[in-house]
């Protein structure tokens, strides 16, 4: 029990660090496929990753030294299927005639492997059946290859980390967990009829979607700057490799690029960048989207929240370093500028979150908007 409950809270511990590595691609998933994060899913979904996480440190856990492990002598396989019966009764006393032997057998160490096998593997069965939606062969497949999955890696001595398995790799194993996979299947039937379908969640997803919410703006943002930044990197890379050196030539280069990735592309792709394209959001507006109402958005949202804290900045720091001001004095400005920065940041914020119109908006008569169900219409 204690190595039980040892693996069962290091899955625990470390799952806050897997489920925050998980958490940028598992959003921009959702958003991609359903246009918005379903919260009834989310929970489904980490609650599965903190499963995986610790059906398999049970697996694993307790980690023993390679020394140890250099001197075992135990077979590392067995081959024999049901073999825990025949060591279940000749280990212990059972008798069918004699209910006197029935608790002592319950507590023979074979009977708790056997039913712990099963176990592990009973809710790995129930959600492939209620949220993946995988009929019985399908369940018994991957609850199968699951298992195979944790015996080679017994058999491999944790990816031939350890110079031999440390665990006995066991075709026992491989039946009480597809047999657990199995019952999860059945157990599942319960909570299809009592909880909502996956059809039901991707229909509330897809009618959360028309909202625009403020993260899914951020996570468009990042997109597209992501974009933007690996198509100028490598230009500025290969001028670097092939063309001299010149300060007036990554100017140009950059200029181009902004122009092309934040104007002309969203005209070509009729009022989307890349990053909204692959969101299903594009622009709208009351009056035609033309390259100056772009122009319009972009100089407020980029000049005004980036470009101009940054100017105040470097001007700042520009004359500390001719000593033209104090440290002191340089120290505070940076303070302010930032406090300045981070105030106007929060009042868009706050704007958002209430729904009051933004500046860039109100000058640009540009706002974004859920192309979501329009494509799906579409593509029907």
């Amino acid at each position: 029990m204690e190595t039980f409950s040892y693996a069962i809270k290091m899955a625990i511990l470390l799952f806050p660090v897997v489920g925050l590595l998980f958490t940028i691609p598992y959003m921009i998933h959702q958003y991609h496929k359903y246009g918005s994060i379903s919260a009834y899913r989310s929970i489904i979904i980490y609650s599965f990753l903190l499963y995986l996480m610790t059906a398999y440190f049970l697996v694993i856990l307790p980690l023993p030294s390679i020394e140890t492990v250099s001197k075992m002598t135990t077979p590392s396989y067995n081959l024999i299927p049901f073999h825990f019966i025949s060591e279940l009764f000749s280990l212990s006393t059972f008798s069918a005639n004699d209910f006197a032997t029935y608790f002592p057998t319950l507590q023979n160490p074979a009977i708790y492997e056997s039913l712990f096998n099963i176990l592990l593997t009973v809710p790995f069965g129930l959600y492939l059946h209620y949220y993946f939606e995988f009929n019985f062969k399908k369940t018994v497949f991957y609850s199968f290859c699951l298992t195979l999955f944790f015996e080679l890696t017994q058999l491999s001595g944790l990816y031939f980390i350890y110079p031999r398995g440390y665990r006995v790799f066991d075709v026992d194993d491989l039946i009480l967990n597809t047999f657990g996979g199995i019952i999860g299947y059945f157990i599942a039937y319960l909570p299809i009829k009592l909880l909502p379908t996956r059809k039901e969640i991707d229909e509330e997803s897809k009618e959360k979607a028309q909202k625009v919410s403020l993260i899914k703006r951020g996570i468009t943002c990042m997109m597209d700057f992501l974009g933007y930044g690996i198509f100028l990197t490598a230009s500025f890379y290969l001028i670097h490799i092939y063309i001299k050196d010149n300060i007036f030539i990554y100017i140009g280069v950059f200029s181009i690029w902004t122009i092309f990735y934040f104007l002309l592309l969203p005209l070509i792709l009729k009022g989307k960048t890349l990053g909204m394209k692959f969101f299903h959001l594009q622009f709208a507006s009351d009056r035609k989207i033309t390259w100056y109402r772009i122009i319009a958005y972009y100089f407020w949202k980029i000049f005004f929240y980036l470009f101009i804290p940054t100017i105040f900045f470097i001007g700042g720091y520009l004359l500390w370093n001719d000593r033209k001001i104090s440290t002191n004095f340089f120290e505070y400005y940076c303070i302010v500028l930032i406090a300045l920065t981070l105030m106007l940041y929060l009042i868009a914020i706050l704007k958002r979150i209430f729904g009051i119109t933004l500046s860039y908006e109100k000058i640009s008569h540009i706002t974004i908007v859920s192309n979501l169900k329009t494509e799906k219409n579409s593509q029907e």
